[in-house]
């Protein structure tokens, strides 16, 4: 009996490669499906060639098209749950999961923004259409920071507010973030069901891999794991 698995789209940081991506197990995602006896199928997409430093396309939806021809393949040939598709990336490739959860929400069940921004990176017509929504910053990340500089739109601050608005979270003023200790992951109240929206901070700059003061484990797979198997 055929058995439709969940699905990854896991876009890699500038100046890497689809490769690296799998090195680091689909940051660190595939271990803890494994471990769960939750078998998926992860795919690491490459960027075009021809686009500087490896970088996702800043101009145009030359990477939408890339995830569309993607996943019309895989739904063809492999047995995947269409209603469980994800997306992640880290840095560029969280920026790259950010454009795409703005309009392939009917595509996209959830999605995991690692060091995402929401500026120097291709934006189609946003939707507005809920998604379920989780991200991550370091709070002295100087590449893809809570807040650029003085900027009341740009920062991944904004691109919680905008998930948390589209999927009808009540979203405070000020936002929890982290001050001191362990990372602080706060869940927007009062969200659509099914549609749960979550914004992680921490104390470090731009990195997927992060640990609690006292601690080894990696918490950044471990939260966007269990923010997928909701799913």
């Amino acid at each position: 009996m055929n058995k439709p698995y969940r699905f990854f789209y896991a876009s890699h940081w500038i100046g890497a490669r689809a490769e690296d991506v799998v090195m680091q197990d689909y940051y660190f995602l595939k271990p803890l499906a494994d471990a769960a006896n939750e078998p998926a199928i992860f795919l690491a997409p490459q960027a075009l060639p021809g686009t500087p430093g490896g970088t996702w396309d800043t101009q145009k939806d030359t990477d939408h098209i890339l995830f569309d021809d993607i996943l019309a393949y895989v739904k063809s040939n492999l047995c995947i749950d269409t209603t469980r598709v994800f997306a992640t990336g880290f840095s560029f490739g969280g920026m790259m999961t950010y454009s795409l959860s703005v309009n392939h929400q009917k595509d996209i069940r959830a999605a995991v923004g690692i060091a995402p921004a929401n500026y120097n990176i291709y934006l189609p017509t946003k939707t507005h259409e809920p998604i379920a929504w989780m991200q991550t910053t370091g709070m002295s990340d100087p590449r893809c920071p809570w807040v650029n500089g003085s900027s009341t739109t740009q920062g991944s601050k904004y691109i919680a507010i905008e998930h948390a608005t589209d999927d009808g979270c009540t979203v405070p003023d000020p936002i929890p973030t982290w001050q001191q200790g362990n990372h602080v992951c706060y869940d927007f109240q009062g969200c659509k069901a099914g549609y749960p929206t979550k914004a992680c901070t921490f104390d470090g700059g731009h990195t997927n891999i992060a640990s609690d003061p006292g601690s080894t484990t990696n918490w950044i797979p471990e939260e966007s794991w269990k923010f997928f198997t909701q799913f």
